[in-house]
């Protein structure tokens, strides 16, 4: 059974898995934190309680339904009621996959809305029922090992039972188109929270020092207007084809974000064969290999940012170097399939033993 969580990046990751012949006829219950006009999304507790309540209501009927061989969730808190009776009395074996930890989360400053300071009582309930969870998982599968050494080192999970998975992407949909080298060069920006994905600073630089040296596309929520070089999308959902042609008609990714866990965008890139131009934050630094797919750059650092972008812009041979790295290492590193028989083999031998 996949239990995956339909947000954000998170979201991406079941996108990616669920298009694999290994995991279609598995029972899927998606699940999504938040239900326009709900009753509980207008009960007085903050957002992050009615998110929990949602979630947990979602995936209540798998405390119902007939019994799973196992499970595979991107779901923490709300599928511990599972964990603790069938999970744990019909001894269903759980496997959690996530970016982060809410301790993670927290170190970004208050990037992130609604996380609790660990510290703090909310925060220091809410981190021993998370322990309580993964306590109970018979295997964890973050996705990187930033966010594996959070799970043993803040909640004590067993190191034994931690296995660092990276999502993957599927090569054959995600895979390079070559431009011609005639074609204005193209940056791509992705970032539904144009504030934490560093929009504002990226856009700032263009207008100021790049405009009329190339094009920038930006992918986002945010009420961004398009104006003479710049082109705007509001309407793209993840993995859909338009998406992936829009990949295609750039040249770089270029995402100065503040807070960050993982980044599907960059992925998405490099199988795209794009140089990827990103903070060095989170798990991002176990992508993006800097000088060689792509440059890591420090967040909020104009200037750091600017070089990086010039040297793309007035080296193409190096741009397309740095492309087709990205997309040998996206086939080495982060192919779905391979991923998925990953996760389905620890998933097989749990049944056995």
């Amino acid at each position: 059974m996949l239990v995956p969580w339909l947000v954000a990046g998170v979201q991406t990751q079941y996108e990616h898995l669920r298009t694999l012949p290994a995991v279609r006829s598995a029972r899927v219950i998606e699940t999504v934190p938040y239900r326009a006009g709900g009753a509980i999304e207008r009960l007085p507790l903050p957002s992050t309680i009615r998110g929990t309540l949602r979630s947990t209501l979602t995936v209540s009927p798998a405390l119902l339904a007939r019994r799973p061989a196992a499970v595979w969730t991107q779901v923490a808190l709300p599928m511990l009621p599972f964990a603790l009776t069938r999970g744990a009395l019909g001894q269903v074996p759980i496997f959690y996959a996530i970016d982060c930890t809410p301790a993670l989360l927290h170190g970004f400053g208050g990037l992130y809305s609604g996380v609790a300071d660990p510290t703090s009582r909310k925060g220091r309930a809410a981190a021993s029922l998370l322990r309580t969870f993964l306590r109970l998982c018979a295997g964890l599968l973050p996705w990187s090992a930033w966010a594996a050494r959070s799970m043993i080192q803040d909640y004590g999970a067993r190191p034994d039972r931690v296995e660092v998975i990276p999502p993957g992407i599927d090569l054959s949909r995600w895979s390079p188109r070559p431009r011609p080298a005639s074609a204005p060069a193209r940056l791509l920006f992705i970032g539904g929270d144009f504030e934490r994905k560093g929009g504002p600073l990226l856009l700032d630089l263009f207008r100021r020092r790049l405009r009329g040296e190339c094009e920038l596309v930006m992918v986002t929520r945010a009420p961004i207007e398009p104006e003479a070089g710049i082109e705007v999308h509001r309407d793209l959902n993840p993995g859909e084809p338009r998406l992936r042609d829009l990949y295609r008609s750039c040249d770089a990714l270029v995402i100065p974000t503040l807070a960050d866990c993982f980044s599907m965008a960059a992925l998405e890139a490099m199988a795209c064969g794009l140089p990827v131009v990103i903070s060095a934050v989170g798990g991002i630094p176990e992508i993006v290999r800097d000088g060689q797919t792509g440059f890591l750059v420090t967040p909020g650092d104009g200037v750091q940012l600017y070089k990086a972008i010039r040297r793309l812009l007035d080296d193409r041979a190096l741009a397309l170097a740095m492309g087709a790295a990205g997309r040998r290492r996206a086939e080495d590193c982060y192919d779905a399939g391979r991923q998925a028989t990953k996760t389905l083999s620890i998933i097989e031998r749990t049944l056995v033993e």
